[in-house]
């Protein structure tokens, strides 16, 4: 069984268009949804609870203040707290991470499964599709050259949930480098050699959100006023 951790926060609609709509299309069927609302005061909770499938669970957890309020410092930490609650709360073989504005091609999961338990590896991650300013690219991961590894957006990963201890680090913007949760994790997979695979296939999208012309850290900067005002722990 796959479990999927999705964190949310005030983003109800972008949930159930892109994230909860690409999973429940998955060709792969065997796998719980664990979706968790790191305190939104939005109808996340009434519009999720509406959804008759059993697959999907869902956890409301309180929004804390574990960081300073830049908005980098949101993007690099937003989501820690949400995912270390889902990985509590996990119950299958896999884990895969999706953010609520992704959306997964329907063969995802079972290209990424096949993949890993082919080669034996315990995490595997892929290419994907990204549009910035309008234009379409194939986004193929950041490559390690001493280590000769590529590894792709946490939106591409699936492993094993034996690795569930390594829980993802709400000081990480701290940091002088790999600063953003995702990164920080990743780092610390490969520092402890976890047996990494690459599959150069897209198996997602990742696109700007309502308002936004790009995507990541530069999406925040550009409607910085926007974001800190969304993300406002008061």
């Amino acid at each position: 069984m796959i479990s999927i951790i999705c964190p949310t926060y005030n983003r109800c609609d972008l949930l159930l268009k892109r994230a909860v709509k690409s999973v429940l299309k998955q060709t792969y069927k065997n796998f719980e949804f664990l979706i968790i609302s790191d305190g939104s005061s939005d109808n996340t909770k009434y519009e999720v609870k509406k959804i008759k499938d059993k697959r999907i669970k869902f956890y409301e957890i309180s929004r804390k203040k574990n960081y300073p309020e830049t908005v980098e410092n949101h993007w690099f930490c937003g989501p820690v707290n949400a995912i270390n609650y889902g990985l509590k709360k996990i119950k299958g073989d896999w884990i895969c991470r999706i953010d609520d504005d992704d959306i997964w091609t329907s063969n995802h999961i079972k290209l990424l499964l096949k993949f890993s338990r082919k080669n034996k590896f315990e995490f595997v991650s892929s290419s994907l599709n990204e549009i910035r300013f309008n234009k379409r690219k194939i986004n193929k991961g950041y490559e390690f050259k001493d280590k000769k590894l590529i590894v792709g957006g946490v939106q591409t990963w699936l492993y094993a949930s034996y690795l569930k201890f390594f829980k993802s680090n709400i000081h990480c913007w701290r940091k002088n480098y790999n600063k953003v949760n995702d990164t920080d994790l990743q780092d610390r997979f490969i520092k402890a050699k976890i047996k990494m695979g690459y599959l150069d296939y897209p198996t997602a999208l990742i696109k700007p959100r309502p308002g936004d012309q790009t995507i990541g850290l530069r999406a925040y900067k550009m409607r910085k006023d926007f974001y800190l005002k969304k993300y406002n722990f008061s």
